[in-house]
């Protein structure tokens, strides 16, 4: 009996140390990330108290990151080791981790986790966050976007009954039909002035592209051979063509539907106020647009509206798709504490975290049953207010009939090549055959490079370091060996010796920090490399792709050299002007002086941003100054000088349009002129003022004293100013990427915004070494070729 009771009280003490060992243990805190913001963000935050509340020993770190530049960011802290330990994550961008091995496969976790069931979720979402037969993303919510709002008082007022699902389309209206025709009810619901302008809109895609998307996959169309490793695009196809073709003829030739140059020009909005505002019949987006609609549409209020949402109509053939989105939370691997990170991961994407989700209304919870009940279901305990859109048991509907984008990690690559050209079909610039086509060409032909460069030979770092340092040599050779040819004295020598230790500090610092890194950039510049994963040999590869298969270089290169053209003679001219103004002996001067200066040292995404707002097509200061307040002015002519880059009646869209994007910029940069300005203001003092006071004697009038006196002794300081703004104008890169990161249409796509693409965005480290080593040439080549034909400027001490 004692044994047998000694034996209990050990396996209760046994049993109590198991069951509050967590609470015993020393806390373990976990960096989470993830890219929500505003309302999101305060879901997430409950959620993460909740989760702390129940396991006391761990504690969260939330990291907020723009969603922007999330996946630049996430693969840059895998690079420097300094990862989260659970990060949301998309079904576009998660193999760009886990190919590189920055992400823990979540199926061993399963097997030490009995009551889990993956079978409870949406299967879709799961097979889209899965590589090879693992899954890396445990889904946190579904988002279909074949979803459509709809206005029922609209409905009301042209009498047409409220879309049921059975609603079918086809490539023209089909009046037999009548209110089962989808182009029938939104010709019904959309009304025009007795001018032909349209005032109410039937029918509108969250964006463009999405009606045209929409329609394709409904007949069968489909983005790629294979979504996990595509090999074909299919985007030229003809479904894709006559779709498109659909979409483009209903925004500007019959006016139905609002197309992105209206929103971007007439409208000045989009599509979420337009219904708002009672403009927009039905509406197709995703779900995660019902808390913007019920912050203005709340029950009760005067400018309230009943609205509800049915599936996207089908094909006539009765099939139906549409584009979705969608989410979850991975494990890095680089984790200490993958257990812990494995509770977390559950419990966001688990029961807990999906109920305080969908009590939210932000997004459709990735388990069917949650998304099946109340709260995201309403019911009799849902607020009134949280009760619309009512028949949310759509959203599960539309789940069978979701279409996810290609997975694979170069797919982001390759789709950047389509996206700028399909957009000038949404602002009429070009036909949906033309645009499909070429954007598929260049997709496609930038996908096979992709392909091919997998089968690449890894990169034999011996040669590379033999070559470094032959490198270093060469340049330590040329620089010190004019010094071997003199013969100093000991007292000299000494003197060497002594100056040389001064200057070490130094030469160590641009030995390490700037030729180092140059060297590296000129070896890898012959890789494949992403700074992750093994580099791979390239040869001349990466040299030959920007010459000759990269269209996007020979843009970029056109780009800069068309503003350098124009920025620089313009800026050099205005701060000579400046500079001849401020030169004069006058009261407040240095006022004046310091005035014109400042704004050079302001930084330049905050001019950016300032002159965003200045390019303003509604409002902005600088077409007010144009067209007048009232919009009917013509300063100067300049209204009618612009007129054949607009469209009748409306302003000037200075940074979307194309034609006048980059010009946009030129303007912008007189902006900095501060920094040349003092320059050459350095140099007008620097003349002496007898040569001026020796040709006002002898009768010379300020013209001619300027000609022939200030300019030919200020010409070293203009050689000096066009030097240094040349190699600067082939250097700009904070304008383009704040303000129009690089569109429309490549517009502004500067060399130096090109090359952080591939650098960061496209993660070539390879490929933007090369291309950081053509432009050290050209700007070699330009000054070079300055100095060759700087012959017209004087110098006093030089023999003419």
């Amino acid at each position: 009996m004692p044994n047998i009771s000694r034996r209990f009280v050990l396996w209760v003490l046994f049993s109590v140390v198991a069951l509050f060992r967590p609470a015993l243990a020393n806390p373990v805190t976990l960096r989470f990330a993830s890219w929500d913001g505003n309302e999101a963000l305060l879901v997430l935050r409950k959620s993460i108290t909740g989760f702390e509340q129940h396991y006391p020993n761990i504690k969260v770190k939330l990291e907020n990151i723009d969603n922007g530049s999330y996946m630049q960011k996430m693969l840059a802290m895998y690079a420097a080791n300094v990862s989260p330990d659970v990060a949301m994550m998309g079904f576009e961008n998660f193999q760009q981790l886990a190919k590189r091995g920055a992400l823990l496969p979540l199926d061993p976790f399963f097997a030490l986790t009995p009551d889990f069931d993956l079978r409870a979720y949406y299967q879709p979402i799961v097979k889209a966050h899965t590589w090879k037969g693992q899954l890396y993303i445990l889904p946190r919510d579904i988002a279909p976007i074949g979803i459509l709002y709809y206005n029922k008082k609209l409905f009301d007022e042209a009498r047409v009954p409220y879309p049921d699902g059975s609603w079918t389309w086809d490539f023209q209206v089909r009046p037999a039909l009548r209110e089962k025709d989808f182009l029938w009810c939104v010709e019904r619901l959309t009304k025009k002035d007795k001018n032909g302008r349209t005032v109410q809109w039937g029918y509108s895609p969250g964006w463009s592209a999405l009606f045209g998307q929409t329609l394709a996959l409904s007949t069968g169309a489909r983005f790629v051979d294979n979504y996990e490793a595509p090999t074909k695009i299919l985007m030229d196809s003809p479904e894709w063509i006559r779709a498109y073709d659909l979409a483009a003829d209903l925004m500007f030739n019959k006016k139905w539907v609002p197309s992105t140059a209206e929103y971007q020009n007439a409208l000045q909005t989009n599509a979420t106020l337009l219904f708002v505002q009672g403009k927009l019949a039905m509406y197709q987006t995703g779900i995660w647009e019902v808390p913007n609609l019920r912050k203005t549409l709340k029950p009760g209020a005067k400018d309230w509206f009943d609205y509800d949402i049915a599936l996207f109509p089908a094909y006539k053939d009765g099939r139906r798709a549409a584009p979705t989105g969608g989410s979850g939370y991975s494990i890095f691997s680089s984790t200490k504490h993958p257990r812990e990170a494995w509770l977390l991961t559950q419990w966001m994407a688990g029961p807990e975290g999906m109920k305080d989700l969908a009590e939210s209304g932000l997004a459709q919870p990735a388990i069917r049953s949650i998304a099946l009940s109340e709260p995201w279901i309403p019911g009799p305990h849902t607020p009134e207010a949280m009760q619309y859109p009512k028949s949310r048991i759509v959203t599960d509907q539309a789940v069978p009939f979701v279409h996810f984008n290609p997975t694979a990690d170069y797919w982001p690559d390759a789709n950047s090549f389509i996206g700028p050209k399909t957009d000038l079909i949404w602002i009429g610039a070009e036909t949906p055959a033309k645009a499909l086509r070429q954007a598929t060409h260049d997709a496609q032909r930038r996908l096979d490079q992709m392909l091919a460069e997998r089968k690449l030979p890894a990169f034999n770092w011996s040669y590379a370091i033999l070559l470094g340092a032959c490198v270093a040599v060469g340049v330590l050779a040329w620089t010190f060996a004019p010094e071997r040819r003199i013969r100093y004295t000991y007292r000299e020598k000494r003197e060497s010796q002594a100056a040389y230790r001064f200057i070490a500090p130094w030469v160590i610092g641009t030995a390490v920090l700037i030729l180092g890194p140059m060297i590296l950039s000129l070896v890898m510049s012959f890789a494949d490399w992403d700074i992750i994963q093994p580099a791979k040999w390239h040869g001349i590869g990466n040299y030959s792709e920007a010459f000759g298969q990269d269209p996007r270089f020979w843009a970029a290169l056109k780009v800069t050299l068309v503003y350098s053209a124009f920025a620089v003679p313009l800026g050099l001219l205005v701060a000579m002007a400046l500079a001849l103004l401020l030169n004069q002996k006058i009261r407040g001067i240095p006022l004046f002086r310091a005035c014109f200066y400042v704004p050079s040292l302001a930084s330049l995404v905050a001019a950016s941003l300032i002159w965003r707002r200045i390019f303003q097509q509604d409002g902005g200061l600088l077409n007010t100054l144009i067209y007048g307040a009232d919009g009917t002015g013509n300063f100067l002519g300049l209204a009618s000088a612009l007129g054949p880059f607009t469209n009748p009646g409306e302003h000037l869209n200075w940074l979307g349009n194309e034609h006048t994007a980059l010009a946009s910029l030129v303007i912008m940069s007189l902006w900095g002129v501060g920094g040349a300005m003092v320059i050459l203001l350095a140099g007008l003092q620097g003349i002496p003022h007898e040569y001026q006071e020796a040709a006002f004697v002898d009768g010379a009038s300020a013209w001619h004293r300027f000609r022939h006196v200030t300019l030919p002794l200020l010409t070293p300081t203009i050689f000096f100013s066009l030097v240094t703004g040349i190699i600067g104008s082939f250097q700009v890169f904070t304008q383009a990427f704040v303000i129009t990161q690089g569109g429309p249409n490549d517009s502004t796509l500067f060399y130096m915004l090109h090359l952080y693409n591939q650098a960061f965005a496209n993660l070539r480290m390879g490929y933007a070494s090369a291309l950081a080593w053509v432009l050290f040439v050209l700007i070699l080549a330009f000054t070079l070729l300055q100095f060759r034909a700087s012959k017209w400027v004087y110098y006093e001490a030089s023999p003419r």
